[in-house]
């Protein structure tokens, strides 16, 4: 397929362009907001044409893949399925700006996904079919922590205001494990949330999120950027079995039972956008849904605005799903409301963390 891609960031960059060349697709346009810049890395990266006109984005392709800041996914994406044609759109859909609802609603139309590309790693798909095989966990604990403290200038600055991202390290690195979540256990019934330690323009470093399901299950994800040693661990407990991934990403699956401990080894792809790219080339030429279609990303989007809701009111439980009306905007103040529990204050961040930028597999990921 013919391929335009909306966005010329470090994750067009470094996956989405090498994973297309790998699987024999062709990137035939580079869209970008500065046409000289999207100009320069199209002829950096053999694209035969790079711009800012949006219009010829549909224009002589067969798919298009959307890596723009947040606040313009789901407008590129509408604009697309308007002109006929699939749509692979980075995570997180929409965030908690809440445009994404209808993306995808309906039967019959272009192939609509998101790129929550977790749900392909061997591991994942092991712990899943452990779940279908019978067994019932009663917790999850999910913690994240990668240092990103970008400057005024910095790039990616723009992560830092929600109106633009949709959200703080909850909507960036969150979004990925919340989507497991959905995945492995299918939607939450309630959101209890304490976001904090904000950016000036309103994104919150660390969030506190538990998610509650009628079955008894609850998750608890911890979420942080700061300047602290990183972790990412994903790990599932009940009837006397731990099954852990940590980190997430390494593929190693540790099980912890009476029987004592094994391990297993099963590694994602080098390149995780390109089993992604595969299955919604093979979706679209199948006709079946991708890994992750965009009304189950959908999901996430309404946990993180259920997360602001329930921090807006001192982590007061929320319950799901939200109605349209129901669902509120993403607070831009720089200061969390007060803590009413010295546990949930939350820490500034240290003169180390502050003079930090981007590092870390977790943002842009």
């Amino acid at each position: 397929m013919r391929w335009a891609i909306a966005g010329c960031g470090d994750v067009v960059q470094r996956r989405v362009l090498p994973a297309l060349r790998a699987l024999g697709e062709e990137p035939v346009r580079l869209w970008g907001r500065d046409p000289l810049r999207a100009a320069e890395i199209a002829a950096r990266h053999g694209v035969p044409q790079g711009d800012s006109d949006e219009a010829a984005l549909v224009r002589g392709v067969d798919a298009v893949y959307v890596a723009t800041p947040v606040v313009r996914h789901v407008p590129l994406a509408e604009r697309v399925l308007g002109a006929g044609l699939p749509v692979l759109v980075e995570k997180p859909l929409a965030g908690g700006l809440g445009t994404g609802a209808r993306l995808g609603q309906g039967s019959g139309g272009p192939c609509a996904g998101v790129a929550y590309y977790r749900r392909l790693a061997p591991a994942v798909r092991l712990l899943r079919e452990e779940l279908l095989l019978g067994w019932v966990p009663d917790r999850v604990e999910v913690r994240f922590r990668c240092a990103f403290d970008p400057g005024p200038e910095h790039p990616m600055r723009w992560r830092t205001d929600p109106a633009l991202s949709g959200g703080g390290v909850l909507a960036d690195a969150g979004s990925h494990r919340i989507d497991l979540l959905h995945l492995l256990f299918g939607r939450a019934d309630e959101v209890r949330a304490r976001l904090g330690r904000r950016f000036p323009e309103g994104a919150e470093r660390l969030a506190e999120v538990e998610l509650r399901w009628a079955s008894g299950l609850r998750a608890r994800v911890h979420a942080e950027w700061s300047g602290a040693p990183a972790v990412d661990r994903f790990a599932v407990s009940g009837g006397g079995r731990t099954l852990t991934l940590d980190p997430l990403d390494s593929g190693l699956l540790r099980l912890h039972s009476a029987a004592g401990e094994r391990e297993l080894s099963l590694p994602p792809a080098l390149n995780p956008h390109q089993p992604l790219i595969a299955d919604f080339v093979a979706a679209v030429a199948s006709g079946r849904p991708p890994v992750c279609p965009a009304p189950e990303a959908h999901l996430v989007d309404e946990v993180l605005a259920a997360a602001e809701r329930s921090d807006a009111s001192g982590g007061a439980p929320v319950r799901l799903p939200l109605s349209a009306e129901a669902a509120p905007p993403l607070r831009t103040d720089a200061e969390p409301p007060p803590r009413t529990t010295p546990e949930a204050t939350p820490q500034a961040p240290s003169s180390a963390d502050q003079a930090r930028s981007h590092r870390g597999s977790g943002v842009s990921d």
